[in-house]
């Protein structure tokens, strides 16, 4: 069968769909990975086709810099959602020609191909990264449970639904029905059962499976003066804040924040990010400035990580079983912050304003001396690498469709 996987944002967005693609391939079928222009190189570094969508922009980049210009991170936020809507609608015209291409539509976490698919009357499978946004039976539900359900469900009306029907209608289709851009046939939930528990009370057609990993790619060699930092000394923490670490003077901040915290609690440490301010800070033998590196590379030979709490970083700390904290900035990371310290396996998260030498140079202090935690972690993650997330993701593909 052809699958279209279109999603729409930063790498940490598109890693889970090129593992689930990679498992397509392998399983027989024809998946083409449907993102930005910048993302080409990425994709096809896999040997998975590639079909470019929207504007040619680094979206981790520009949602920054909207972020970086906005009084506070609501008013940033809803700004954000506003760009990454206009970014869907300029991509439907690439959209609505590949739907036309395929037999099923991959209806990503962002939206993308949702509005496409509805027009073609196109069979879907969709993915949820967010298991807290899947409506549950709320028989059984205490009547303040119900209270917080409802203004949780009228936020979620705000910011996605009301734009996302706006778009439905200049495309000239009619507003989402009552499974929104899920499908109501398999929406899946690439998350391990053991980080959160499947909700009894799902309709049936949600199915966790197990996260979603793509290996590095087939040609891609780690930098020799990274391999000389790592055999130098002891392992070291990571630190990736992915997009949210990109320019300002918020970034200036930020990084000399760490890098004395860093030195305060005397551990070596792998920087990715803030690339204009390292580039203006003097770096002690013990830091290294790295650019991009596969995850499941580095991370299986460090310490720890801190990071913004991104869906796609936390599930690769858990799965190479080390500490983990997060800075979170945004939405869904403070929700994957605060579930690293409930399983036990990182400090409670710090928010980025609340963020100091003192309070970070603890947390990396405890990361790496507390004995019962990185045991629990290395548990975690040993049981996450046993599981087969995109296996169990395809066959309940091949058996709904």
């Amino acid at each position: 069968m052809k699958f279209l996987i279109p999603t729409i944002g930063t790498r940490g967005d598109l890693q889970p769909y090129l593992a689930l693609a990679l498992g397509l391939q392998a399983a027989g079928h024809q998946p083409v990975v449907a993102t930005h222009p910048a993302m080409r190189r990425l994709v096809e570094q896999y040997g998975v086709t590639f079909a470019p969508i929207g504007p040619d922009i680094d979206i981790g980049y520009e949602t920054a810099l909207i972020r970086g210009k906005s009084p506070n991170w609501v008013v940033g936020f809803l700004r954000v959602m506003k760009f990454s809507f206009n970014m869907l609608e300029q991509a439907h015209p690439d959209l609505l020609a590949l739907c036309r291409q395929t037999d099923v539509v991959v209806v990503s976490h962002t939206a993308a191909g949702s509005v496409e698919a509805d027009q073609l009357n196109l069979p879907t499978v969709s993915v949820t990264l967010m298991p807290q946004a899947i409506p549950a039976d709320p028989q059984g539900q205490s009547w303040p449970q119900r209270v917080l359900m409802k203004i949780a469900g009228a936020g979620m009306g705000l910011v996605m639904t009301r734009p996302l029907d706006q778009i439905r209608k200049r495309a000239g289709v009619g507003p989402m029905g009552p499974t929104g851009i899920t499908s109501p046939k398999l929406n899946l939930i690439p998350l391990s059962p053991r980080v959160i528990a499947p909700d009894p009370r799902w309709e049936p057609r949600h199915r966790m499976t197990g996260y979603w990993f793509a290996p590095a790619p087939g040609e891609w060699l780690p930098p020799a003066e990274l391999q000389d930092f790592l055999q130098a000394g002891d392992p070291p923490v990571v630190i990736s804040l992915g997009a949210m670490a990109l320019s300002g003077e918020d970034a200036m901040e930020a990084a000399q924040i760490t890098l004395a915290a860093v030195q305060q609690a005397g551990v070596r440490a792998v920087i990715q990010g803030w690339d204009e301010p390292m580039r203006r800070l003097a770096l002690p033998a013990t830091v290294f400035h790295a650019g991009s590196i596969p995850h499941d590379w580095l991370l299986q030979r460090s310490a720890a990580i801190v990071h913004h709490g991104g869906f796609g970083t936390t599930s690769a700390g858990l799965r190479a079983g080390i500490p983990g904290m997060a800075i979170p900035h945004i939405i869904d990371q403070f929700i994957w912050g605060a579930k690293l310290a409930e399983l036990g396996v990182g400090p409670q998260p710090i928010g980025r304003s609340k963020l100091a030498v003192l309070n970070l140079a603890a947390a990396l202090d405890q990361m790496i001396c507390d004995e019962a935690m990185r045991a629990r972690a290395a548990e975690l993650g040993a049981a996450i690498r046993v599981e087969d997330g995109v296996c169990t993701a395809i066959q309940q593909i091949e058996a709904v469709l």
